[in-house]
């Protein structure tokens, strides 16, 4: 007997109201299912839909948005039509959220064991056994309650009245049992230390520990479903590893099946049996992973895959990108949705609107929506090779650190961020600095950009010692050394337009007369690769990557020398990504910036880098020419983060062996 799927999605419709009352259709005709313990992925650019599928599925659209049509059916409940009441018992307890921004999603005055806290007794589920040591995956199956694991023999599982269970009742009464059970979630995760680190706030741990729990308080109710967005998206190799390799034992000893939402190949390679492509708020293909990601039939799916970073490829590979930009969802769309940037498109795709039908050979479980596929058996022929960057080798050093110590004082702890960290950038060159969370990269940029000074050490500037610059030295070292922040949007202030934010450092240093700014500010958006006319327009308007474009051209308002990007492209998807590392690559070569490139994806960091850095525990356990230390790494950890770095090629689940495990700082 055929098990019937866990939840089932059916024409799927989301629009949202717009300002001036038209409507914009974020999700149009999006149909799937996802059975126990499976592992989905949905994949595609910012604005594809697929965030807005995820929170559709909860009925937690924000605003304005609403289903306008489709079902989601949960064990054949229809979630569309149930009532809020019911959403809400759903929520944690049957279907559970990883949220992609762990800061925005932690209250910063509550403790950890606060926030676990409210998970358990607004739906606690039966406690499981002790996970093992800190930092540790269960070695075996975890155990679970027999009413909510998948039958493993095909038949089919239990109804859930909701989520109040008899078992529940010791937690719901008991603190200290709901201590207990909050300690066992970050040990199972893999938070050293649980017992004291409950008592801590979220601004003391570092990224990958946030999103951790963010996980732990996922799997308080022991949902049958976990949707996970973006969870590992600004986690470095090592932990992404740890957190995928948690993930893939739940499913497998608890049957709760993952949607994991993700813009890295490598992730859905390494993690996902089926993936799910968007684009324009629908589906262009899906199939098993493997035959998706090896033999793609859209031409979106092969445009993502060629703009993928592969840590094979030398430094100095130019990434590819996607030329054009996503369809705007609130104006009337005929045809096919990617036509107007695909270069096998035909006069018809203009007008006829493709089906998601199956591709291939007979029997193939592939589906594309797209007209010339549908008419060929073979897969789209793979892409060129990519093309090498001309750049100038590296002149003068123009700044450099010499024995540099930091470290953070709190009134229970102090943590020594850096330690004994000295090196050297060069004109036109791009040093690559990589490394786990909590190992010291962004306290490195901050003391280098003097947001941070330094408790001991030297940091020179064009030879000049400008340690401990005085408040006139300091106006100009700041203008010589600029940032490039991980998220543009937090780092752009929402009330000002993109003029007046690219304007300011000019006003900040005294540049040009007020007359002449707004030329400077139009030539810097040109720079970026922005129209001018946007100078009018405030970020909200821009997509990240657009965003991220304007941080660039505010950074380089003040004509610095030194540039320091930390984890610039980190929450962009892989087309974007491709052109902001074109971009600064191409204004390195023009403008002979020296780059300090602060990122965890290593075949970003080893193209765009003439040398790289690995940083572990504060300090530089290894440093060499970007070929080199990938190719032949002398340090234990350089080579864990290697093994850890996910390819966009699919592994047997068999075969797949998680990376060396690594032990995270602790951030204060």
């Amino acid at each position: 007997m055929t098990t019937p799927p866990l939840l089932e999605v059916q024409g799927l419709e989301v629009e949202f109201t717009t300002p001036d009352g038209g409507r914009l259709h974020a999700v149009r005709d999006v149909s799937f299912t996802l059975r126990r313990g499976e592992t989905l992925a949905v994949v595609g650019e910012s604005g594809s839909g697929k965030s807005t599928t995820a929170l559709a599925l909860l009925g937690m659209l924000p605003g304005t948005g609403r289903i306008s049509g489709g079902s989601v059916r949960l064990d054949g409940e229809d979630l569309v039509t149930a009532g809020e009441d019911r959403l809400r018992a759903v929520r944690g307890a049957r279907v559970g959220m990883i949220f992609q921004d762990p800061m925005t999603a932690l209250n910063p005055v509550l403790t950890i064991g606060r926030h676990l806290d409210e998970v358990l007794r607004a739906h606690a589920a039966p406690a499981r056994a002790a996970g093992g040591p800190a930092g540790s995956v269960p070695a075996g199956p975890v155990p679970v309650d027999p009413s909510r694991a998948a039958d493993t023999h095909g038949g089919p599982a239990p109804a859930h009245a909701g989520p109040a269970r008899a078992a529940d009742a010791p937690l719901r009464r008991g603190r200290t049992a709901r201590r207990a059970r909050a300690v066992e979630l970050l040990r199972l995760v893999g938070i050293p230390d649980p017992e004291r680190r409950l008592d801590d706030h979220p601004h003391q741990f570092s990224g990958g520990q946030r999103q951790r729990i963010l996980i732990a308080m996922a799997l308080a109710g022991e949902p049958d479903i976990l949707l996970a967005d973006e969870p590992t998206t600004a986690l470095d190799a090592t932990v992404q590893d740890q957190i995928l390799t948690l993930l893939g034992e739940l499913t497998r000893s608890t049957g709760t099946a993952v949607v994991l939402i993700t813009h890295n190949m490598g992730v859905v390679a390494r993690a996902c049996e089926r993936v799910l492509v968007m684009y324009g708020g629908t589906v262009v293909e899906d199939g098993p992973t493997a035959e998706v990601l090896t033999r793609p039939r859209h031409p979106y799916t092969a445009g993502l895959l060629a703009a993928v970073p592969r840590l094979s490829a030398p430094s100095g590979t130019r990434l590819t990108g996607i030329p054009g930009t996503p369809p705007d969802l609130s104006l009337p769309l005929a045809g096919c949705a990617f036509a107007a940037r695909c270069a096998l498109a035909e006069d018809r795709c203009g007008t006829i609107a493709p089906p998601l039908v199956a591709v291939g050979a007979p029997g193939s479980t592939v589906r594309a929506a797209c007209l010339p596929a549908a008419e060929h058996a073979e897969p789209l022929p793979p892409p060129p090779p990519p093309a090498r960057i001309d750049r100038p080798a590296p002149g003068a050093v123009v700044l450099a650190a010499e024995g540099v110590h930091k470290t953070y004082r709190s009134r229970r702890r102090r943590f020594t961020a850096l330690d004994d960290v000295s090196l050297t950038l060069a004109a036109g060159e791009t040093l690559g600095i990589v490394g786990e969370s909590g190992s010291g990269k962004s306290t490195l940029a901050r003391v280098l950009a003097h947001a941070h000074p330094a408790d001991s050490g030297r940091v020179l500037l064009d030879g000049r010692d400008v340690t401990r610059p005085g408040r006139a030295e300091l106006h100009a070292v700041r203008r010589r050394v600029q940032m490039v922040f991980q998220d543009p949007y937090a780092s752009l202030n929402p009330r000002m337009t993109v003029g007046e934010i690219v304007a300011e450092p000019l006003r900040a240093f005294g540049i040009g007369t007020p007359a002449e700014r707004p030329a400077r500010v139009a030539e810097l958006l040109r720079l970026v690769g922005l129209d001018p006319a946007a100078a009018d327009r405030h970020p909200r308007s821009f997509s990240g990557g657009q965003r991220q474009r304007i941080g660039i051209a505010r950074a380089l308002a003040p004509q610095p020398a030194v540039l320091i990007c930390d984890e610039p492209v980190s929450a962009l998807d892989v087309s974007v990504q491709a052109q902001i590392v074109g971009l600064l690559t191409d204004l390195q070569r023009d403008l002979g910036l020296a780059l300090v490139f602060i990122a965890h994806d290593l075949a970003v960091v080893r193209q765009v880098s003439h040398r790289i850095a690995v940083m572990h525990g504060g300090r530089i356990v290894e440093t060499g020419g970007a070929d080199e230390l990938c190719e032949r790494p002398r340090d234990p950890y350089t080579r864990a983060l290697l093994a850890a770095a996910p390819e966009p090629v699919p592994v047997p689940a068999a075969a797949r062996q998680p990376a060396p495990r690594t032990t995270e700082a602790v951030s204060v």
